[in-house]
C-alpha cells in the first residue's frame, strides 16, 4: 500500500514530496506531487500498488489500501480494478457519509479533493486499520495537514519541535499511545469508521461516524455466529485470489494461517513463507502444515541482530506510533520474492478479534461467573527513572480511554480498549510494515469478520470456542499437526486438555535429546537478549535518548543506567524514539 500527505493550502513546490520521500524512501517506487489552488498532495506509491490516485475534471481521489468494492452494477472485487476504482472515485467525490461499511471492505483510507471547490473529505475504515493522522490548524502559520505517516504529517505542519512526554512514556511502557493522541501534541488520529470534511481553512465539521462496534448479540447461538464467521473468511479469501494462478501465505506453527490455507481454492498454487532465527519447533510445524495443504514453503533464517541491523529504515517507515521491532520481514520481502507475488495472505488479528486474547484473567473470571467485567484503572508503566507525574498521567490517560470505549461497549470495554481502534494493538506494526513491503491481504480484517467479532458475547470467544466452531472444517487437512504451543487446533478444548501435557512431555524429551531445551521455539528473538548485543550498544551511543526531546521524561535525579533496567521491548522503543526525534 502507498501513503499520502496533503495540505488544503498550496505548499512550496517539492516540499511535501521531499518529506514523504525522507520517511519512506526504501519502500516506495516513486513519490508524485500534485498542486493547485485547492492545495498540495504528495503520494508515495509502493512498487506493488498499481495506482492509488485517480484524477478527472471533478477532482482527485486517493485510495490507500486494496479493499474490495461492493454494491453497484459490478460484482464484488478488488477496488484497484480500473472499473471499480472509477466507481469508488465517483462515490468519494459525491461525498456520501453513510454506507461505506457496505461499499469498501477491508483496510483502507480515502481522500477526496474537489479541485474546483477547494474542499474535500477523508474516509476511514471500520477499525482505522490504515490510520489517518491530522495536524490541527492553528492560524495561517500552521495549516491543516492530513496523511498516513504520523511523523511526515508533523514535519509538514511544523510540529516536530516538541513532543508529548505522556505519549512517549505510553509507547515505551505500554507499547501503544492512547487514541486519539500521537507523539506530537498538535497531531491527532482520525476516528475509525468515519467521514470528515475540510476546506482551505481547516475542518468544516467534527466528523460523522458511519459504523461503530456497538455491543450487541446479533446471533441466536454460537453455531450461527460460527457459520457466519466461516462464510465471511472463505468469501474474503476467494475474492483475494480470484483470477490468480498463485498466491503467498505468511505461515507459522499456529492455526490462523492454516485456516486461511484451508479457504484457498485448491487450483491456486500456494507459496508459503516463514522466517526465524533457528530451525526450531515453529519452523518444523510450518513445514508439516505446508505439506498438508500442498503448499511450498520458503524458510528465511534471520541472522542474530537482524532487527537492529535494519533499525533505521524500518523505524523511519513505521514512524513513532508503533514499535519498529514488529516488522519481522524487512529484507525478506525482496530476497524471498514476496514483493513479486499478486497477493500475500496472512492470519493477523484473528487472536485479538475472535479468541478473547485480550480478556484479562480477572475479567475472564467475572465473565465465567456471568458478570460484566467492567474496566480497571491502568497501572503506571514500570519505567524506573521516569518522572512520577508523567507516569501517573500516562495511566490516567489510558484509563480515560477505557472509559471512552465503555460508552459503546460497557460489558467488554477492557478487552476492546486493547484492540479498537487498531492503533491500540501492541503489534500493529506487523500490518503497517507488511502493507508497505508487499501486496499484503489480511482476511481476518474484512468487514464481515469484524462485524461478527463485535456482535458476539465475550464468553463465546473464550478458550478459542468460536474460532474452533468456525474454522474446524478448514483445519481438517492438518488435523495431525500440533500447534507450536502444544495443542491440536483441529480438536476441541476437552481433547486438548489431555493432549497438551502429553505433547509438552514429548517435546521436552526431544529437546533434552537434541540439546535444545533452552532454545527459543518460536520465530522471534528474545528481546532481553537482543538489547545486550554489541550492535544495540552501538546504536544507543549513536542515538542517546537523554540528548533527544524524549529526555524530558526523566527525573532530574535519574541515574544514567536506569534505562538498562527497563524491559527489553521498552529499551528498543526508547532507541526508536531517540532516533526519530533527533534534530
Amino acid at each position: 500500500m502507498s501513503d499520502f500527505l496533503f495540505s488544503p493550502r498550496p505548499r512550496r513546490p517539492g516540499e511535501l514530496k521531499r518529506i514523504l520521500h525522507h520517511w519512506l524512501a526504501p519502500v516506495v517506487a516513486e513519490v508524485a506531487e500534485y498542486t493547485g489552488a485547492w492545495g498540495t498532495l504528495a503520494v508515495a506509491r509502493a512498487a506493488h500498488d498499481p495506482g492509488p490516485v485517480m484524477e478527472d475534471a471533478r477532482g482527485i481521489t486517493v485510495l490507500i489500501g486494496e479493499p474490495f468494492a461492493r454494491g453497484g452494477s459490478l460484482p464484488a472485487g478488488p477496488a484497484v480494478d480500473p472499473e471499480r476504482r472509477a466507481a469508488v472515485h465517483r462515490l468519494l467525490l459525491d461525498g456520501g457519509e453513510v454506507g461505506w461499511e457496505d461499499r469498501l471492505d477491508g483496510p483502507f483510507a480515502a481522500l477526496a479533493i474537489d479541485t474546483a471547490g477547494g474542499r474535500g473529505s477523508i474516509v476511514t475504515d471500520l477499525f482505522a486499520w490504515v490510520t489517518v493522522f491530522a495536524a490541527e490548524p492553528r492560524g495561517a502559520d500552521r495549516p491543516l495537514v492530513i496523511g498516513t505517516h504520523v511523523d511526515a504529517v508533523a514535519e509538514a505542519a511544523g510540529a516536530r519541535g516538541g513532543i508529548d512526554p505522556v505519549s512517549a512514556v505510553q509507547l515505551m511502557g505500554y507499547l501503544t499511545i492512547s487514541y486519539p493522541h500521537t507523539l506530537y501534541p498538535a497531531v491527532r488520529q482520525a476516528a475509525p469508521g468515519s467521514v470528515r470534511r475540510f476546506e482551505a481553512d481547516g475542518w468544516t465539521d467534527e466528523g460523522r461516524t458511519y459504523w461503530r462496534p456497538e455491543e450487541r448479540t446479533a446471533y441466536a447461538s454460537p453455531d450461527e455466529a460460527a457459520e457466519a464467521l466461516r462464510a465471511a473468511l472463505v468469501e474474503d479469501v476467494r475474492l483475494a485470489v480470484a483470477g490468480q494462478e498463485r498466491a503467498g501465505v505468511l505461515l507459522s506453527g499456529g492455526e490462523d494461517a492454516r485456516a486461511v490455507l484451508g479457504a484457498i481454492p485448491r487450483e491456486v498454487r500456494v507459496q508459503a513463507f516463514i522466517y526465524g532465527e533457528a530451525d526450531n519447533r515453529e519452523i518444523r510445524s510450518a513445514r508439516r502444515v505446508a505439506r498438508a495443504y500442498g503448499a511450498s514453503l520458503e524458510f528465511a533464517r534471520r541472522p542474530a541482530g537482524h532487527d537492529i541491523a535494519h533499525f533505521e529504515p524500518v523505524a523511519a517507515m513505521i514512524g513513532s506510533q508503533h514499535e519498529f521491532i514488529d516488522v519481522h520481514g524487512y529484507g525478506f520481502h525482496r530476497s524471498l520474492g514476496m514483493d513479486r507475488l499478486p497477493v500475500v495472505l496472512g492470519g493477523y488479528s484473528s487472536d485479538a478479534l475472535l479468541k478473547g486474547d485480550n480478556v484479562r484473567r480477572w475479567a475472564r473470571r467475572r465473565i465465567e461467573a456471568g458478570e460484566a467485567p467492567g474496566i480497571r484503572p491502568a497501572k503506571p508503566p514500570a519505567l524506573p527513572g521516569v518522572r512520577d507525574d508523567v507516569l501517573r498521567e500516562a495511566a490516567e490517560r489510558r484509563t480515560a480511554f477505557r472509559r471512552r470505549v465503555a460508552e459503546i461497549r460497557p460489558a467488554s470495554a477492557d478487552e476492546w480498549s486493547y484492540i479498537y481502534p487498531f492503533s491500540m494493538r501492541k503489534y500493529a506494526a506487523v500490518f503497517h510494515g507488511n502493507r508497505r513491503l508487499f501486496r499484503s491481504h489480511e482476511p481476518f480484517m474484512c468487514n464481515a469478520v469484524v462485524r461478527v467479532a463485535a456482535s458476539v458475547p465475550q464468553a463465546w470467544k473464550l478458550d478459542r470456542a468460536l474460532f474452533f466452531r468456525a474454522m474446524r472444517p478448514l483445519l481438517a487437512r492438518s488435523w495431525y499437526v500440533p500447534h507450536t504451543r502444544n495443542r491440536l487446533p483441529y480438536f476441541p478444548h476437552a481433547v486438548n486438555a489431555v493432549a497438551r501435557p502429553l505433547l509438552g512431555l514429548a517435546r521436552t524429551a526431544r529437546a533434552l535429546a537434541t540439546g535444545t531445551l533452552n532454545a527459543p521455539q518460536e520465530s522471534w528473538p528474545v528481546w532481553e537478549e537482543l538489547v545486550r548485543i554489541p550492535l544495540m550498544a552501538e546504536k544507543v551511543r549513536a542515538h542517546p535518548i537523554r540528548e533527544s526531546p524524549v529526555g524530558a521524561v526523566f527525573a532530574a535525579d535519574d541515574p544514567p543506567q536506569a534505562v538498562a533496567r527497563w524491559p527489553g521491548l521498552s529499551q528498543l522503543v526508547a532507541l526508536q524514539l531517540a532516533y526519530l526525534t533527533r534534530g
